[in-house]
């Protein structure tokens, strides 16, 4: 028999009034709070028990208490007076939660002022149905259950709760209609989403918060819904249309945000390119190098995101700016480095970028003169790809590693390449004889003596491309992968602040007694000065011995220790020159020119020679950590939708409930 409950507030008598005229309570009518004589028989005294047995009889009569509570709830009835159609769905619904089963809405009747107001079916919004708009209800049980035609509809309340189907009370949580997510909730699955959580660890940590699977009304499906449809509301505008918008906000609230976006001719988005005013700050103080990457895949139209990263003062990757393309060709590329000059003001001092024939041609075009690497690794993993297979390999990729990371000069390294094709017999190699033509672009030897900040390949800007897959998938919009993207330098901020701190209150120990370490751990930034440190450490591996002098100037030979042989030698000489009048230092190894750091062989002469004072020239600015720097001061962004008023009330009415609850966990006292 099909199971149903109707109500109709306009024909449903109240037959169970009282003397007043309200409708009677349904709690005495099923013995609620009501304790007959008979009772009285079955107090048992508690003298003669132990306190394990009292406890054993409590316990048991709390779940038999639980039992009889839910056994005695209301059941629908004929006669039952409802104030609203609101409360009465609320119970029936209620009801069958505690039964195990589902109602659904087979008919309704809008009261006639809701039908005025132009509340229908098809409206949506505040003109969308609710429960208590209506005068008529009639739910049915989901899971079976024939139906009945409207001619049996009578007037009245028919009650029928026969069902044709095992209830399941146990599985009521799964039930659709009682799977919930309220709103601090659905705030923070949002929160955790913008903050790169993935979807199942929010759940879990939920699940953690709430208790277990049983104390929440919600499944991991559910958590997934919440975050898709707040990334589909970035979509409803369209992603292009929603991305310029933001853009302009930026712009309104910051002058110097900067971005650009190219269409093509049917008005569809091609490119963009943007920088924010802390990045382009930044870009003042150590634009000097960049790095240029367009190997991440970053979001649902599988436009490739290509960043422009350099090195901080900490030694630790930044953005200046970044691009979202459309095609990887000499055009995109150069409308993209256009707009970097358009942005910043000027071109690099140098360009680091993969082996790609496309971005070449478009460093030529806009960055005339501008120094151009190509990425050291990705040469090396081409030399895998092409040689990989011969029988000799593992051999040719030692030696070709000690060519590429030991010579110092031209010279030297032509050399020792000739030697080792020589060796290996690859002189027909095609792959080979196109790299060692292009030689002067990726081989260390060819750019020693310019500063590069210690870059050689494009591996930090791989290494941010890391960092951001924390945030987005390939399935994340444009609109929130740029607010992703904010996210991630945001927190790029606090590890720089974090760092800051650590380098001005917690410096690591120096030598006081050697000059070098304790001017630098004064000076440098604590990565910096490891690095420098490092180097001293390995004075023991180095002696020095004069050559010649002329004036003021000494040359020396500082011949270094390999621990493993490099071609079969266990060291190596190098020529330092040093004039302690005019403070100048120099050494073959070309490490201070590349990095920024004194190597072990000039650090070797100045505690030879008995240097008292380290020339500024030596100190570079750049790794410099007591400098006040401008761009400290800028936030990342200073228009964030997510600050409304209400977003607001929210948090700190959030905050205050946690506090709260803390406070009730303490004792007892508290608690009441």
């Amino acid at each position: 028999m099909e199971n149903t409950i109707r109500l109709d507030l306009n024909e449903t008598p109240c037959n169970s009034d009282d003397e007043d005229g309200n409708c009677k309570s349904t709690e005495a009518e099923n013995g609620g709070g009501v304790m007959s004589e008979n009772s009285i028989d079955d107090v048992v005294s508690l003298d003669n028990m132990d306190e394990a047995a009292v406890d054993n009889m409590l316990n048991a009569s709390m779940e038999n208490m639980a039992e009889a509570a839910v056994d005695n709830m209301a059941e629908p009835a004929v006669d039952m007076c409802f104030v609203t159609g609101e409360e009465f769905a609320v119970f029936c619904h209620d009801y069958a939660y505690r039964k195990g089963f589902t109602f659904y809405t087979r008919t309704t009747e809008l009261m006639k002022e809701y039908k005025e107001m132009g509340v229908g079916r098809t409206a949506a919004g505040l003109k969308e149905p609710m429960y208590h708009m209506m005068k008529v209800i009639r739910l049915n049980c989901k899971y079976g259950g024939k139906k009945q035609t409207n001619g049996s509809i009578v007037t009245g309340c028919p009650c029928q709760l026969e069902h044709n189907h095992c209830l399941s009370p146990k599985d009521s949580r799964f039930m659709v209609n009682y799977r919930s997510i309220d709103d601090p909730t659905a705030g923070k699955i949002t929160n955790n989403d913008q903050a790169g959580i993935s979807i199942a660890k929010s759940y879990n940590s939920l699940l953690v918060e709430s208790g277990g699977h049983e104390n929440i009304t919600y499944n991991q499906r559910d958590v997934r819904n919440v975050v898709h449809l707040n990334r589909r509301k970035s979509r409803l505008e369209g992603d292009a249309v929603a991305l310029e918008k933001y853009f302009q906000q930026q712009y309104e609230y910051n002058q110097e945000f900067y971005s650009a976006i190219e269409r093509d001719d049917d008005g569809r988005l091609m490119n963009a390119f943007w920088s924010d005013a802390r990045s382009r700050a930044m870009h003042k103080d150590f634009g000097d190098i960049i790095t240029f990457d367009t190997t991440f895949l970053c979001n649902r139209y599988r436009m490739p995101f290509a960043p422009f990263v350099g090195v901080s003062h900490h030694g630790k990757s930044i953005v200046f700016a970044a691009a979202l393309l459309s095609h990887e060709d000499t055009e995109t590329f150069v409308w993209v480095f256009n707009q970097w000059l358009k942005c910043m003001g000027n071109p690099p001092k140098g360009i680091l970028t993969d082996q790609c024939k496309a971005i070449g041609k478009a460093v030529e075009t806009v960055f005339v003169g501008v120094p151009h690497r190509l990425c050291l690794w990705h040469i090396l993993q081409n030399a895998s790809r092409n040689l990989g297979k011969l029988s000799k390999w593992k051999e040719i990729e030692e030696a070709l590693r000690n060519v590429v990371h030991d010579t110092l000069d031209p010279d030297e390294f032509d050399e020792a390449w000739g030697l080792m094709v020589e060796k290996f017999g690859i002189h027909d190699n095609a792959w080979l004889k196109e790299t060692y033509e292009i030689r002067g672009r990726w081989a260390p030897a060819y750019w020693r003596s310019t500063f590069w900040a210690g870059m050689s390949s494009t591996q930090r800007s791989e290494g941010i491309n890391r960092f951001f897959k924390g945030f987005v998938s390939i399935e994340t919009g444009l609109l929130q992968f740029i607010r992703q993207y904010e996210a991630a330098l945001k927190g790029k901020v606090e590890e720089e602040k974090l760092l800051n701190f650590n380098s001005t209150h917690k410096p690591p120990i120096c030598d006081k007694d050697m000059i070098v370490q304790y001017v630098f751990q004064k000076a440098y930034t604590n990565t910096k000065f490891l690095e420098v440190k490092a180097e001293c450490d390995a004075l023991k591996l180095v002696s020095e011995s004069k050559t010649a002098s002329l004036g003021g100037l000494s040359v020396y030979q500082a011949v270094e220790k390999f621990p493993k042989p490099v071609w079969k030698k266990r060291w190596k000489t190098f020529i330092v020159s040093c004039d302690k009048d005019k403070g100048d230092f120099s050494c073959s190894c070309k490490l201070f020119e590349f990095r920024g750091i004194l190597c072990r062989h000039i650090i070797k002469i100045i505690e030879f020679e008995d240097v008292n004072v380290i020339p500024e020239r030596y100190i570079l600015s750049r790794w410099r950590k007591d400098i006040v720097r401008p761009y400290e001061d800028i936030r990342v962004s200073y228009y964030d939708p997510e600050e409304f008023d209400r977003v607001k009330r929210v948090r700190e009415l959030s905050q205050r409930h946690c506090y709260l609850s803390s406070l009730a966990l303490h004792s007892d006292e508290t608690f009441l």
